[in-house]
Formats: structure tokens, sequence, C-alpha cells
């Protein structure tokens, strides 16, 4: 998830104060991330704390990337799509963590099919007992999305970004799969976020794209990854207009000013029915 977003908590400490206060008065997602914030702000990386939301109860692995995402989501409403008539809306969320995405919708359009898929199996269990405390139905699978199917090293960081590595080279071994094998027959939202393995899902369900009413994707970038165009090709082909969001990078790339990590760069990918 990013660290930064448009129109949440962070950047309104550089707000004016009348923005400010404008929106936490008619935001009650803006009000519980001060709240959420006071109670998890100081608790060291990968905590396990709760809070609640209107009297229902969320499990939280870890309360830096649960603030940021609860920015993200309930705040900035990235995941909220036009309302569909007539039917269950699908919801396929690739890159579970502890369930948000989820939560949201259940918030916001009730009665929904959902589909998810989190290999980190503490992460799993969390998301587990936060969809249960919800009335979220539908399934989770311990699944790392990729390109082939079978036993993977993965690299959790006990956060919201943990991801394989390839064949021994992390210290747990999860169970691998192509989401193709998966993908409903329609689906309204299919969000992937998966630490660098959207390029590969992508080409796996490319053929299926046109079952698909809206896609996000958190791409991740790493140095000399060169196939960014090609990625957003394959979307555009299908008849998507792509949105793109800058979540994180560098200030000066020229320089090679990247941020640390594995990545060099993170960007929100809307793909969106025209």
């Amino acid at each position: 998830m990013s660290k930064s977003h448009t129109r949440g908590f962070w950047n309104a400490l550089v707000r004016p104060p009348a923005w400010h206060l404008r929106e936490y008065l008619r935001n009650p997602h803006y009000r519980a991330l001060h709240r959420f914030t006071s109670r998890l702000a100081g608790l060291p990386s990968g905590t396990s704390a709760q809070v609640t939301m209107g009297g229902l109860k969320i499990e939280v692995c870890d309360g830096a990337s649960f603030l940021s995402s609860w920015d993200e989501i309930f705040v900035n409403r990235t995941y909220q799509i036009p309302r569909v008539v007539g039917r269950r809306p699908v919801l396929v969320d690739a890159g579970a963590n502890i369930g948000l995405a989820a939560l949201y919708w259940k918030l916001h359009y009730g009665d929904f099919i959902y589909l998810g898929f989190e290999p980190d199996p503490r992460v799993a269990a969390c998301c587990r007992r936060n969809l249960e405390s919800w009335g979220v139905g539908g399934r989770l699978l311990e699944l790392a999305l990729t390109s082939c199917e079978g036993k993977n090293s993965f690299l959790p960081d006990g956060a919201d970004g943990g991801r394989l590595t390839g064949e021994g080279v992390g210290p747990l071994e999860v169970e691998a799969g192509r989401l193709s094998q998966w993908l409903p027959d329609q689906v309204d939202l299919l969000k992937i976020d998966i630490e660098g393995a959207e390029a590969e899902v992508l080409h796996d369900i490319a053929p299926r794209l046109s079952s698909i009413g809206s896609l996000f994707v958190e791409w991740h970038q790493r140095p000399r990854q060169r196939d960014l165009g090609e990625f957003i090709g394959m979307l555009e082909d299908a008849g998507f207009e792509c949105h793109v969001q800058t979540a994180r990078g560098a200030s000066t790339p020229f320089l090679g000013d990247w941020p640390h990590g594995t990545f060099t760069q993170y960007l929100n990918i809307f793909a969106v029915r025209p």
C-alpha cells in the first residue's frame, strides 16, 4: 500500500485548518483515522492490535500499514465503483492483506460475492477473523498469485509487503497458483496488490479481461524493469482507459534517487471502462 494519498490524514497536516475541520466533521472514516492513529501510531512494527468501527471489530497485524490502508480505502475510497443493479457485485481481492477492501465493500454495498488471496499465513488468519466479524461471505485462499503453480519461497514483512522471492530464497514456503484458474465468469472489481507479480498475473488472465468491469493495480517497479508500457497497453487493448497516480517514487529520478527497498516506484493504476 502507498504511504501518501490525495485526501487523507497525512496530507491534511499541511492543508488549511478549515479544510481539516470540514473533513473531520463530515467524514466518519476520517474521524476514525484520527482515533486509530492515537491507538496505533506508537506500536512497534508487526504488533497485533484491535480497533472498532461502528461497533465492529477490526484485527490489525501492523499499525502503520493499517493506517495507510485505511486512509487509502476508507478515506480516499480507492475501491469504490458504481453501484451494481439487479445482482450481487463481485470483488476479487488479489493481495487481500487483512481484508480492508472487503470490509469497505461490506459497509457500502452490503451483500456481495468475495474471492480473496493472501499467502502470508499470519495475515490470512487475521483476514479471516475480520471477514467473519463483519459477516463477509465468500472465500479466502492462502495462495500467492503468479504465472505458475506449485511451491514458492515467500518473504513476509509482518505487514502488507510480503512477497515471493524465488525458490529457496525466503523463510516461508507457500502455495503459488494462477488467478486464471479461480477467476469468476464476471468480476465487477479486480484489485491486484501482489508486490511485484502484477505483470505475470495480467498475462495469465489476458484472455479473460473482457469479463472484468473495473481493475485496480498497485504497480511495483523494479530496477531496470521495462514492461510498464506493455502492461498498460494490454489493458488498453482490452478496452480499458487507464488512469495512473504516483503512490511513491523518486523525487529526482534522473539522479537515480530511488526509494529504499526492492522497488523504484509504486503506481496506482485504475483501469476503467469508458
